[in-house]
């Protein structure tokens, strides 16, 4: 998943992940995929290459995506990983930032020839598949049991570096989307309590879009046309998914299953009936701009939003530039996109970071080292104080408190992710998910035909060589 980093840098974001009391599904499944590490029963597994101990003067090369180094706390989360490896190894590490943008060009160059090859590289959890099944990463089966809470990783991290018993990277932090509302304008439309049920909040939304009639910018629900992660939470919600593997190990689009066509049309109804033209060929990144004009009820966004909603800084282009409040300031909360029941809320995606070693690392196992410090409890802790989800079910458990709230670790423990495929990323890449949802949302093309042309281009795509 590209996406920007959860880490906090201003007064806005620290409370970028605080909610309402609004409960959630306490499930640990995801529509059937349990939460834990992924099955790793490889006994042939390699031992990793170079030493664990006596390395000074080594310094590994770790790609990190989005720098954060002005940001003290997380950089002390870094540097303590790093203190800690030091006095074991006698290495060192030499942290290169990359950008969501270009990191994946300038891996495929290095691993192409050009250039110093990184020993440690950051992958979204959905482009992993690509490096981690196609020779790229190091197999790091035979460390898994040293890692931190390796039995309770949250499967939307594990499963994209598990495959045939081997593990290829290791679970980094995740985050997660849920509706973000405001709890002002669903009181003034006589709303006492968020709903909870797919019925019960297109009710609300019907009484908020009658209450706000007469103004003539008001959004009651802002639908990107191109977030193909929302559309997920609807295809996924109602038992469908964008692909899946065949007995004969290919995989085949799955956008026309039944199941996938009513969670595409569920989103379709909605976006035409309460969303706006202007948002249908754009994609998620922008619609905070409009949240914060409070012309909009409700969105449907990463829950780190939450803070950046209510504070900007007074300069777009300067992320130090001072703080100021926005209209909507005090006057939102989250909760979960509701399903049928209220019991079950729709599945939210799981995006996230892992970590992977380079198969032509010199130095693999003093790498491992290094991830084991990165990725411990001790880090999981220090990086859910700052709002970012642990890499596992046991410290999720204890995440919650001022930065994540319980409703928000639900939503994780209970999430859906996209297909384990190799060549996944090319998927996305290839903007297939993001032109079908554009299609429908601007009415370019039916439910039906928009998923047609989408599998097609998923079956092509997922089974080239």
């Amino acid at each position: 998943m590209r996406r920007k980093l959860i880490a906090l840098t201003s007064a806005a974001a620290a409370v970028a992940l605080m909610a309402s009391a609004c409960s959630s599904s306490k499930s640990n499944t995801a529509n059937g995929a349990p939460s834990q590490g992924g099955s790793v029963t490889a006994t042939n597994a390699p031992a990793l290459s170079g030493p664990t101990t006596g390395a000074t003067g080594v310094k590994l090369n770790v790609w990190l995506v989005s720098d954060p180094k002005d940001n003290p706390k997380w950089m002390a989360i870094i540097n303590t990983a790093t203190a800690a490896f030091k006095a074991k190894t006698g290495a060192d590490i030499n942290i290169i930032w990359q950008t969501w943008s270009n990191h994946l060009t300038n891996l495929d160059a290095t691993l192409g020839g050009n250039g110093d090859v990184p020993d440690i590289v950051e992958l979204g959890n959905t482009e992993a598949p690509k490096y981690a099944f196609n020779g790229a990463l190091a197999d790091v089966s035979s460390t898994k049991s040293t890692f931190d809470n390796n039995a309770t990783w949250l499967n939307g991290l594990s499963a994209p570096c598990t495959q045939g018993g081997h593990l290829y990277c290791i679970p980094y932090y995740a985050g997660t989307r849920t509706l973000i509302y405001r709890t002002d304008l669903l009181t003034a439309a006589g709303v006492t309590t968020p709903p909870t049920t797919w019925a019960d909040f297109t009710a609300a939304l019907d009484k908020v879009k009658a209450a706000n009639a007469s103004n003539a910018n008001f959004v009651t629900y802002n639908a990107p046309g191109k977030d193909w992660y929302q559309v997920g939470s609807f295809v996924y919600g109602q038992g469908g998914s964008f692909a899946v593997k065949g007995s004969d190990g290919k995989w085949k689009g799955n956008l026309e299953d039944p199941k996938s066509i009513s969670g595409l049309q569920q989103w379709s109804d909605l976006v035409s009936k309460y969303s706006t033209a202007a948002s249908h060929t754009k994609d998620e990144s922008d619609q905070d701009t409009l949240f914060e004009t409070s012309n909009v009820f409700a969105e449907y966004d990463a829950a780190w939003h939450l803070g950046a909603v209510q504070q900007v800084n007074q300069n777009p282009n300067d992320p130090k530039s001072p703080l100021q409040d926005t209209k909507v300031k005090g006057k939102v909360a989250t909760m979960p996109l509701p399903g049928a029941t209220a019991d079950k809320p729709s599945p939210a995606f799981l995006g996230g970071s892992v970590l992977g070693i380079a198969q032509k690392s010199k130095y693999q196992a003093l790498a491992a080292e290094w991830i084991q410090d990165y990725t411990n409890s001790a880090s999981n802790a220090a990086e859910g104080a700052l709002g970012n989800l642990p890499n596992n079910q046991t410290d999720l458990a204890k995440a919650v408190g001022p930065a994540i709230s319980q409703q928000v670790a639900d939503q994780a423990a209970s999430s859906w992710f996209t297909p384990v495929a190799p060549n996944w990323a090319d998927v996305e890449s290839s903007n297939v998910l993001q032109n079908m949802a554009e299609s429908i949302a601007t009415g370019k093309s039916s439910v039906a035909d928009a998923a047609k042309a989408a599998d097609d281009q998923i079956t092509s795509i997922l089974n080239k060589s």
